[in-house]
């Protein structure tokens, strides 16, 4: 009987550990920055802009709209998206703004 419960607690120690695990050693997420879709165009430029972080302890980068736009050379930005990166628990982390417009 003690051999079984043994069993069970270990077995649930890995799916907690496996559950908490997810997206640990690499993520990779895109998400918009806006919620009003009412009508939405994407415009017929795309503009991206990131940001860099690496062991947590230097970052670097300008992942801003304003950037985003600058490098897309557009003066209107219709639809704005963030898209971030993360490798082993975050020791290389990238965030990127993504803009559309024209």
């Amino acid at each position: 009987m003690k051999d079984c419960s043994q069993r069970v607690v270990v077995l649930t120690l890995m799916v907690t550990l496996l559950i908490l695990a997810n997206g640990c050693a690499y993520m990779h997420t895109q998400m918009p920055l806006s919620v009003e879709y009412h009508k939405t165009e994407l415009g017929t430029k795309v503009g991206r802009a990131s940001s860099y972080s690496v062991l947590w302890l230097v970052a670097w980068g300008d992942s801003g709209t304003k950037a985003a736009a600058e490098n897309g050379n557009m003066k209107v930005i219709e639809c704005a998206d963030r898209e971030v990166k993360v490798v082993l628990f975050g020791l290389y982390t990238r965030a990127t703004t993504v803009v559309y417009g024209d």
